[in-house]
């Protein structure tokens, strides 16, 4: 048997998954797009510019209600109409992860940050999505304090960021239908 004959079937396979996957490749219809509907009716776009998100308790919650508002909706447009409800409290603890023995001082912490949301129609109550998402955000400690203090905010920053960008993408993914 010679190797090109041995290399027959493997053509052969690779031709058909490539067949397969040319196939496939026209059922994908991305989330975010103008024509993707929504279980509320419309696209899922207008569905997420409908989102109405109330102030949230704490730091993290301001960061996370901005950045979320932001995600759903760039635009800032207060007279939009709001067809759904965000409802959402923020949870957060500090993990130290390294300690310096010399002087008993945390070298490096972790900021977890969990953000458990529901979001129910506006006129009717009616549950769309729920979900809980946590975030680990590291941050270095250091023995000048200010720098510990903006070290530490801006982790909250960056959890805010990252859970905002988790939370849309679930609301997208349940409200597609």
């Amino acid at each position: 048997m010679s190797s090109s004959e041995a290399a027959r079937p493997r053509r052969f396979l690779l031709a058909a998954a490539l067949t397969v996957a040319a196939l496939a490749g026209g059922c994908f219809q991305p989330l975010y797009s103008d024509y993707t509907t929504s279980t509320m009716g419309g696209s899922v776009k207008t569905a997420l510019r409908g989102i109405e998100i109330p102030e949230i308790k704490g730091l993290v919650g301001h960061y996370f209600r901005n950045e979320l508002v932001f995600e759903l909706d760039g635009s800032g447009d207060a007279d939009a109409p709001r067809t759904s409800k965000l409802e959402a409290a923020i949870a957060e603890s500090v993990e130290i992860v390294t300690v310096d023995y010399a002087n008993g001082r945390a070298d490096s912490a972790v900021l977890v940050a969990t953000a458990t949301w529901k979001l129910t129609q506006n006129g009717t109550g009616k549950v769309l999505a729920t979900g809980t998402n946590s975030v680990r955000v590291p941050y270095e400690r250091s023995s000048q304090r200010f720098a510990t203090v903006r070290a530490a905010r801006d982790a909250q920053v960056r959890a805010a960021k990252n859970l905002a960008t988790i939370v849309r993408g679930q609301i997208a993914a349940d409200l597609a239908s």
